[in-house]
């Protein structure tokens, strides 16, 4: 696997923001071959840095039920539990998590009856799940799929001059 350098980390950035881009206005903007922008997408794909995909909005679709389960699990059985909650389509993220929870799921539903019936039904079958606490999302105001990169973070690691150019390009 090959380090990022200053041109992947640029491909990067500009994908996150507009995964349909054209090779040849990447190319432009960076000042680069098309070939190079498609052997490093192709590069960057092939080695798991990234992935192109279309992103769904579960409300636009009928999918009205967003919710966070934070789930008490035996430890014993923690891996097991996690991996069959990631198999479950309804789940979106699954993470092991630090504190008084085990694991942190988010699901989406059609209806909340549907949220019901996974809890009553689908939940208790997973080994080791002792206890879980449910919050509905009732109003998403932020999802982003643009991440800081290692060379844009600042200190605090919110990237406050990218906000306070009031949201222009990061690159230089």
């Amino acid at each position: 696997m090959h380090s990022l350098d200053e041109l992947d980390y640029k491909i990067i950035d500009l994908l996150q923001r507009d995964g349909r881009v054209p090779n040849v206005e990447l190319a432009r903007q960076l000042g680069v071959s098309e070939s190079t922008i498609r052997r490093r997408i192709d590069r960057l794909v092939n080695e798991g840095y990234i992935r192109i995909a279309a992103i769904v909005d579960p409300l636009k679709v009928g999918m009205n039920t967003v919710a966070l389960i934070h789930l008490d699990v035996d430890l014993r059985h923690l891996d097991e539990a996690g991996a069959m909650l990631a198999a479950m389509p309804c789940v979106r993220v699954v993470a092991f998590v630090t504190g008084v929870d085990d694991i942190i799921i988010e699901t989406v539903f059609p209806s909340t009856q549907e949220l019901f019936l996974f809890l009553k039904d689908k939940l208790p079958k997973i080994p080791g799940v002792r206890n879980a606490e449910t919050s509905l999302l009732l109003k998403l105001l932020k999802r982003s799929y643009e991440w800081l990169l290692p060379y844009q973070a600042m200190s605090d690691g919110c990237g406050d001059e990218h906000f306070l150019k009031g949201g222009e390009s990061r690159l230089k």
